[in-house]
């Protein structure tokens, strides 16, 4: 697959690469969704508890990307680079790293769950689902997510088919699980959690599995000793850190809309945007698996300094993701209340989500353009530029637009902010990767320049 992602049509590696990492994203995307079908069943309130804990299951998967990111960027690049020593390396570390990162969030989070969780500004009715949740959730992760941060992995070398078939299948164990645990052993939202919990470990055991087994891989997994460990560990640091820092930024954004809720609305409409916020990941993660098909392509041409190809792939991944957001959008907006249906039966919770949702997710098409654009920059080592792109869409605007919105319209002034929000920062991003492709252009006539003197 290496040799090919230098070589073969841009097109077809795309599609190659994204059509698994899609439905792949879609199946893993299943784990919430699943979830919280099944957890509105129980109780509006138990929606809430799994909605209100959501900081800190943001700030959670950060340790996820910060380490998986950053190691399949590298990986990619080093492949470019012909550097497969190093890459089988940073491979392993991946594994260290987010084992370690886990075991530490777990003994922090325990030691002070009753602080973090008064932060969150959970109601008494909330609380008893609350806790016991993310209690699952948290303790769970030491050995179920592992395997999410390597299968980041799986893609960057070419093996989205893998990944894809691995997720589906754990997904569909998540599916069969749920209604076993939650409702046939009545262990209601603790056993939504541990269901989940059991089909993570699954899939991590799968992911080390084929690493350590594949016989065509570009990369084996190898518990090995690490030359230039410090070196490494700074690296995957700066590639991560955006990923990183964004899904800790979006973790405290996150517990200030749901103060804002509180202020302005009810525990309802905190239900009402856990919802909003499954059904938005749902649509992200198309977007997503474009994003990991041209992450690799990207990474690996940038690494063999073909930059006319990083500009191909880069346009082609914004044109399909505007076309796919656009549909998913115009769907969003003219079913509403065929999607919100799946998740709940109170007859309030439907009119309210249905409502909002347009307004709160009116900005779609955009934000896949804003999503490739941070990305991309991150898949080539340009971390920076990566993180401010993001850190617009996930903070820098939306509190201020809430501050000056929800005194004025309630609780459709926070539902309005995401909007404006996701139009200023994609706006601003689209500036970017339109500087970027001039970038690129210029790169690749230089480069063509340098051989045409190199031949002479």
């Amino acid at each position: 697959m290496n040799n090919r992602l230098g070589e073969e049509s841009i097109n077809k590696l795309l599609w190659e690469l994204s059509i698994p990492a899609i439905l792949g994203m879609l199946s893993g995307a299943i784990f919430n969704i699943v979830d919280r079908i099944y957890v509105g069943r129980i109780s509006s309130l138990a929606l809430t508890g799994v909605g209100i804990t959501m900081p800190v299951q943001i700030l959670h998967m950060s340790l996820v990307l910060l380490v998986g990111v950053g190691t399949s960027t590298l990986i990619s690049i080093r492949l470019g680079e012909g550097k497969k020593d190093e890459a089988e390396e940073i491979l392993f570390l991946a594994l260290k790293y987010i084992v370690i990162a886990m075991i530490a969030f777990a003994g922090f989070f325990l030691i002070f769950e009753d602080a973090i969780l008064s932060l969150l500004s959970i109601s008494e009715a909330t609380m008893p689902y609350a806790k016991i949740y993310i209690e699952i959730i948290i303790i769970g992760a030491i050995i179920g997510i592992p395997g999410y941060c390597l299968n980041n992995s799986l893609r960057a070398i070419g093996k989205a088919a893998i990944s894809m078939k691995i997720i589906l299948f754990t997904s569909v164990l998540n599916i069969i699980l749920d209604p076993i645990f939650i409702f046939a052993l009545d262990m209601g939202i603790a056993g939504a959690a541990i269901a989940t919990v059991i089909s993570q470990a699954v899939l991590t055991a799968y992911v080390i599995y084929v690493f350590a087994t594949g016989k065509d891989f570009a990369i084996n997994l190898r518990f090995r000793k690490v030359h230039g460990e410090a070196r490494l560990f700074s690296q995957i640091m700066k590639n991560g850190s955006p990923s990183f820092l964004v899904q800790v930024l979006a973790s405290f954004v996150s517990i200030f809309i749901n103060w804002s809720f509180l202020e302005y609305g009810t525990d309802l409409d905190i239900a009402s945007v856990t919802i909003m916020s499954t059904i938005f990941s749902f649509y992200h993660m198309i977007v997503f698996g474009i994003v990991q098909g041209n992450q690799p392509i990207c990474g690996f041409n940038w690494g063999a300094r073909k930059y006319d190809r990083v500009a191909h792939s880069l346009r082609l991944s914004l044109m399909y993701s505007f076309v796919l957001s656009t549909i998913l959008f115009a769907m969003i907006q003219f079913f509403p209340f065929i999607m919100v249906r799946m998740f709940t039966a109170d007859p309030e919770l439907i009119e309210i989500t249905s409502g909002a949702i347009r307004v709160y997710l009116s900005m779609l098409p955009l934000v896949g353009l804003q999503t490739i654009s941070a990305q991309y920059f991150q898949a080539v080592g340009k971390p920076r530029l990566s993180s401010v792109l993001s850190f617009l869409r996930y903070g820098v605007i939306v509190v201020p637009s809430i501050l000056i919105m929800a005194p004025a319209f309630g609780v459709n002034g926070i539902y309005m902010s995401n909007a404006v929000s996701d139009c200023i920062a994609s706006v601003i991003a689209i500036g970017f990767i339109i500087a970027e492709l001039r970038n690129l252009s210029r790169m690749h006539h230089g480069s063509l320049s340098h051989e045409a003197e190199a031949n002479i």
